[in-house]
């Protein structure tokens, strides 16, 4: 770990932080958390997450990771909010980047950027241009274009996605036979599944905070994305179909072929490990640390893949990188080039040894930097 920052405003009982996993050609990017929850410890490991991501799929950003403590709620936690990207103003404007995270929307990264009078982009286009790089993105792109939750959510589904193709490939499965259960139905959740769903898997199970809903001939996701609020929540009495209701931990007891872990950290630990149904072929990790490292061995040694989270869930932060260092011209151009890279990675972590898929993908990512990348932090 690089650095760690902590920022106070007394008369809000704000206190905000930031951990530096590393800088790469002189910065770093990681979102802002905003909970209650938000500790150091949990920064520094999101932040080596983020190096991780970036460097496995050759985006030269180091990682950081920033978070408000407290509850984002009401008219304080928009004060809060915005005196957070005041006292974040000197790093934002040097060489940190942030982004959406956990209690943040990509409305709320723009209007910090706006309250400080600050465009990134222009940041980014002055930093090329003094290193001799033509930033080559369009004029008119805006922060709002990259920062938008419909946008995010959007490349980050397409990584899990492409994810899971690859695995299914590598492993010599064809995707149309297979069934997916998906542990979360926020914004990321709900686009893999259109994204599962196009592309011959059938989704069989959902689970969100208030239970899991099956159904083995597959879920309609129309009709869940209907009864859906904004936090992934699904209604169960708006729904249209009939659906068999389970425990919310039950999800990755359905008969499966493929689990995507894609809600909160420690999802599956040792215990739920081994209750992982035999069917299981894929465990594709599309939340920042679903799967317990000790679990994560006992699955492997059970035959089962494991799709790392900075793999599989680096589709936004990618496609957010790629743009940043001139890789990509368009935010389209930027997606399509972070999936067909998760894709790629995927494959070649897969087509070693059953086991040890993390290893590798940690090995690729330190070919991007000048040292060697850890691993996670425990």
């Amino acid at each position: 770990m690089l650095a760690r920052v902590e920022l106070h405003d007394e008369d809000l009982a704000l206190t905000v932080y930031l951990a530096i996993d590393r800088l790469s050609d002189g910065w770093c990017a990681g979102g802002l958390r905003f909970a209650p929850s938000v500790t150091p410890a949990q920064l520094e490991r999101l932040a080596r997450l983020m190096t991780l991501k970036f460097g496995a799929l050759g985006v030269r950003i180091g990682g950081a990771k920033a978070g408000i403590v407290g509850p984002r709620q009401g008219p304080a936690g928009d004060r809060m909010l915005l005196r957070a990207g005041e006292l974040l103003e000197p790093l934002l404007r040097s060489w940190y980047m942030t982004g959406e995270d956990l209690g943040t929307r990509g409305e709320d990264i723009t209007r910090i950027y706006a309250h400080i009078g600050l465009d990134p982009i222009a940041i980014v286009r002055q930093r090329m241009a003094a290193g001799g790089v033509t930033f080559t993105a369009p004029p008119s792109l805006r922060p709002a274009d990259l920062f938008s939750d419909q946008f995010a959510g959007r490349v980050a589904g397409d990584g899990v996605v492409a994810a899971a193709l690859a695995a299914a490939e590598a492993r010599g499965l064809r995707s149309e036979s297979l069934d997916v259960s998906l542990q979360g139905f926020g914004t990321v959740g709900l686009s893999a599944a259109r994204g599962f769903q196009s592309r011959g898997f059938r989704l069989v199970a959902v689970a969100d905070s208030e239970g899991c809903v099956c159904a083995p001939r597959g879920l309609d996701i129309d009709d869940l994305a209907r009864a859906r609020n904004p936090w992934g929540v699904i209604d169960r009495r708006r729904l249209r179909h009939t659906v068999t209701h389970l425990r919310r931990e039950d999800w990755c007891r359905v008969p499966a072929d493929v689990l995507v872990p894609a809600a909160v950290e420690d999802a599956i630990g040792p215990e739920e490990a081994r209750r992982v149904h035999a069917k299981v072929k894929l465990i594709v990790e599309a939340a920042n640390g679903p799967v317990a490292l000790e679990a994560e061995t006992f699955l492997e040694g059970r035959g089962i893949a494991v799709v790392p989270d900075f793999v599989a869930s680096a589709g936004s932060a990618a496609a957010f990188g790629l743009l940043m260092t001139g890789q990509a011209a368009t935010p389209d151009q930027a997606a399509a080039e972070s999936s067909r890279r998760i894709a790629s990675i995927t494959r070649q972590i897969l087509e070693g040894p059953e086991a040890g898929a993390r290893q590798r993908a940690i090995a690729l990512a330190s070919r991007t930097f000048a040292d060697p990348v850890a691993g996670r932090v425990a």
